[in-house]
């Protein structure tokens, strides 16, 4: 819950009420920020520096400040802190003086101050600009944290100064603080963030300074919370303040509005209800600085159909109460077919002045539209998966200026439309599995021999319990064909694509300093230089995050502010333009390439496996699960329980085993072929892992799966897992490698069950040279594994 402190029209500035959101106020001229340490206020430092203009080399500010002292000196109780508001009264020529040497005079009217004892809240002066504001109803201070914790912060700030000056620790805490006004002519809000003054403060000690040890001080910086301690180190008894704080507040609406969008749009469910949306709009509305600007924002499936039609739970376009689907062919020709036919945003700038208008334009009209912008939301695959609309009841109320402020937040609306699309097929999933479990075709007997003994308990009067499936000694077969590297690979993409993009930039920076004269290109050009140092190795998260904002927030915008500036510049920022992702903003053909290349190796590879298991299936039913990741990992379980009428038998056992072997060579070969066709070569490494001990698989009602039963049958998964990354030669080298296969096992019969496989696969020309024997590293709790390692022949 935030914190809010409201501010009347009628509220005396030095006697501010203070109300909570959860019905707590305070009284009358109590100040909830109150400090415990003694706060008085002083004008000795501002007497001290006036005392230093005295020696200025400017003749206007030097006579000023003579002046000033000149008529100090006559009234020297006003150096005397703690200095009283009568004397000051009584003085008050002298305090405008005081003032042209902190607040210029042209910025007493327009500019926001507030002046006030250390570190208090409740002001003893505002200047013009801040009263005009903090007249205005509804105007209110908010934070971030609850009311007991930006206290604590409050009073542990204070704390840190106290550590800055007489302990050496520099250690700042910004102020959460943001001022919410709504503007008089247009009632939107605006933000004002207070940026503080310290510097006429002064921190005095009353006594001996109390000791503190590195140990109690590395105390203190971790528990900053924690208020007792703070006091318990630092005795309010201890220290005193004396001076004068001035805040100094800065509007920042664009940015908070823009960070408030960007808040509100990361939510999975930040477009799912009608109230989300509506204070969409209202930011929406703000960053726009336009009062009669409404929000539309639906997701749309186009150009194909999908299993779940995510339109029908978010549908909040500006026609969802005349029209069920925007996409369907009876609106062919309206604006919004064309823009879903382009992907690109379209501005309609007067609805009446189309010529052809359709049944969409009309409503559009007589819902009170006359000005409109359309942008096709779209994935990775360029297909439409959303659409944000913008009207205005004024014609060329959206027009050019409209669209480019837009691709700031274009983005943003991708990312929500998306996860709120992921979230609502998560839902959908999750009641798929809870309600209607798809059963794998050999094991689905079981479930209606199960089914059918509740059916006879029910009958019986009898109450329902759940059958435990278990299907015991069976025999695990696990797989996998792993792309090699690939998070190298993704992180060298995203590496490619960012220093193209930067020195993309760098080189129409460069051709611009020859034609202009603009010394923001030299401080860019500083900045992307010292980012092209970083070399593909050492890049990482951090780097990807910092290049970007490079790019998104410097390098672009100042690419198409200069394209005017002459025609060969607007040629080359055009080239550039064309290579940015239209929802990205950056450069993205290597990591659109390896995405597509996994992609395409990781559907092949699924089909492949599906389609060789259903070959096996005919000989012997048997359960098979399959997962993809960068790569592809299968998993089969074959034994006796699983069969209702046939026979399982060693031979069957021992023909799945080569039929995997096989398998994988054949897709080692599949990989090889389909990377010659993909837009980035892949590899991948096949890994069979030979656990030939039998176990117990149970259904797990609550996960709607199979898994291990028992405690010993647990170690099989433990070493399923870790065998992956297992490594040979004392870490020097993977056990899995490109082109090859690697069977890792536990036993020597293991060892000989699957020489005689290879022996055979060597015969029928799978295997290039010679079968590798390693021993594995050591992994986490497991020691002992061995492993065959071959070459496939491609």
């Amino acid at each position: 819950m935030e914190l809010e402190i409201t501010l009347s029209s009628s509220t005396n500035l030095a006697d501010i009420p203070v109300v909570f959101p959860d019905a707590v106020e305070s009284n009358a001229g109590t100040d909830l920020f109150g400090i415990p340490y003694e706060s008085v206020l002083s004008l000795e430092l501002v007497f001290r520096h006036v005392e230093q203009m005295t020696k200025s080399k400017d003749a206007g500010i030097r006579f000023l400040a003579r002046e000033v002292m000149r008529r100090v000196a006559k009234v020297p109780e006003l150096r005397q802190p703690p200095l009283d508001y009568a004397l000051l009264a009584a003085h008050k020529e002298i305090f405008d003086f005081l003032m042209l040497f902190i607040i210029p005079p042209n910025d007493r009217e327009k500019e926001l101050y507030k002046f006030s004892k250390p570190f208090q809240f409740q002001p003893l002066y505002v200047s013009p600009a801040m009263e005009r504001l903090m007249a205005v109803d509804q105007a209110c201070y908010s934070f971030n944290n609850r009311y007991q914790d930006v206290v604590s912060r409050h009073q542990v700030a204070v704390g840190c100064v106290i550590l800055k000056r007489f302990y050496g620790i520099d250690v700042e805490m910004t102020p959460s603080a943001m001022l919410t006004v709504p503007d008089r002519v247009t009632g939107l809000s605006r933000y004002y963030k207070p940026t503080m003054n310290e510097d006429f403060i002064e921190v005095v000690a009353k006594g001996p300074l109390p000791k503190l040890s590195q140990e109690q001080i590395q105390r203190l910086l971790h528990n900053i919370s924690d208020t007792d301690l703070w006091l318990e180190y630092l005795p309010a008894d201890k220290f005193a303040f004396q001076g004068l704080h001035i805040a100094h507040l800065i509007e920042v609406t664009e940015e908070e509005a823009l960070s408030r969008l960007k808040h509100r749009l990361i939510s999975r469910d930040a477009i799912l209800d009608i109230e989300r949306v509506r204070e969409l709009a209202d930011l929406v509305r703000i960053h726009f600085k336009n009062k009669d600007l409404q929000l539309g924002l639906t997701a749309v499936d186009y150009p194909i159909d999908r299993d779940v039609d995510h339109e029908y739970r978010i549908r909040f376009n500006f026609l969802c109460d005349h029209v069920r689907k925007l996409t369907s062919e009876a609106f062919r020709g309206s604006i919004y077919d064309r823009a879903f036919r382009s992907r690109e945003v379209m501005i309609i700038e007067d609805l009446t002045a189309l010529p052809n208008p359709t049944k969409l334009e009309k409503l559009l009209l007589k819902e009170g539209f006359r000005s409109i912008l359309l942008a096709p939301l779209l994935d990775q695959r360029k297909a439409v998966i959303g659409l944000v609309e913008l009207g205005s009841p004024e014609p060329f109320g959206i027009n050019a200026f409209t669209e480019i402020k837009f691709r700031e937040i274009r983005g943003l609306f991708r990312t929500a439309v998306e996860r709120s699309r992921e979230y609502i097929d998560n839902r959908i999933e999750a009641i798929m599995r809870e309600q209607y479990t798809s059963l794998h075709a050999s094991v689905e007997w079981r479930f209606t021999e199960a089914a059918f003994n509740i059916l006879q308990r029910q009958d019986a009067g009898l109450p329902d319990m759940p059958e435990t499936i278990v299907f015991k000694g069976v025999y695990p077969l696990y797989a996998q064909a792993d792309i090699v590297g690939s998070s190298r690979l993704r992180n060298a993409a995203i590496y490619q694509d960012l220093v193209d993009n930067i020195r993309a930039g760098r080189f129409f920076l460069t051709q611009a300093l020859e034609l202009i004269d603009f010394p923001l290109i030299h401080q860019v050009l500083l900045r992307i230089d010292a980012s092209l140092v970083t070399k593909s190795e050492d890049f990482d998260n951090s780097h990807e995050i910092r290049f970007g904002e490079l790019i998104q927030r410097h390098i672009t915008p100042l690419v198409r502010q200069l394209a005017n500036h002459a025609p060969k510049l607007r040629e080359l920022a055009d080239r550039y333009i064309a290579k940015l992702d239209p929802d990205l903003g950056l450069f993205y053909r290597v990591r659109r390439d390896y995405e597509n290349s996994v992609a395409q190796l990781n559907r092949a590879l699924s089909d492949f496996f599906s389609e060789r298991d259903q070959a096996a299936q005919a000989t012997l039913p048997h359960y098979y699960e399959k997962y993809k990741t960068d790569g592809v990992e299968y998993e089969i379980y074959a034994g006796q329980s699983l069969l209702k009428n046939q026979e399982f038998s060693d031979v069957h056992l021992r023909n799945l085993r080569l039929s995997q072997l096989i398998d994988l060579c054949e897709a080692t070969r599949l990989v090889r072929k389909i990377s010659e066709e993909l837009p980035m070569p892949l590899r991948t490494a096949q890994l069979v892992f030979a656990y030939t001990n039998p176990l117990d698989i149970k259904f797990r009602m609550d996960e709607k799966h199979f898994d291990v039963d028992g405690d010993y049958n647990v170690r099989y998964e433990i070493l399923k897992k870790r065998i992956d990354k297992a490594t040979i030669r004392q870490g020097q080298e993977r056990l899995t490698l490109a082109d090859q296969v690697s069977i890792v096992y536990l036993h020597d019969k293991d060892r000989q069950e699957y020489m005689d496989y290879l022996d055979y696969l060597h015969q029928a020309g799978y295997v290039d040279g010679d079968i590798e024997e390693w021993v594995l590293d050591p992994l986490q709790s497991v020691n002992g594994l061995r492993a065959l390692r071959f070459r496939v022949r491609v």
